[in-house]
């Protein structure tokens, strides 16, 4: 179910707005808010990441966790 919703835009992003593709307005709008959310959470996906994997005084843990890592790999491969 889709909620009416009215905004008042600066003149410089309804021009923008306009100039996105779609049909109308509201399309371009959820369109626009729908990649925004996507983009705000692959940024946080990605500083998680990079958080997790950054060097510091962890970094044998995270060599525990490639070994654990392999050895899994390995026990999937085998056939017996």
């Amino acid at each position: 179910m889709k909620h009416r919703v009215t905004i008042t835009l600066d003149r410089a992003l309804v021009k923008a707005l306009d100039a996105a593709p779609g049909e109308n307005r509201s399309q371009k709008m959820e369109r626009l808010l729908a990649e925004a959310l996507a983009a705000r959470a692959h940024r946080r996906w990605v500083s998680e990441l990079k958080t997790f994997y950054a060097p510091g005084p962890d970094a044998a843990d995270r060599g525990e966790d490639l070994d654990w890592q392999a050895l899994a790999s390995q026990a999937f491969e085998r056939d017996d």
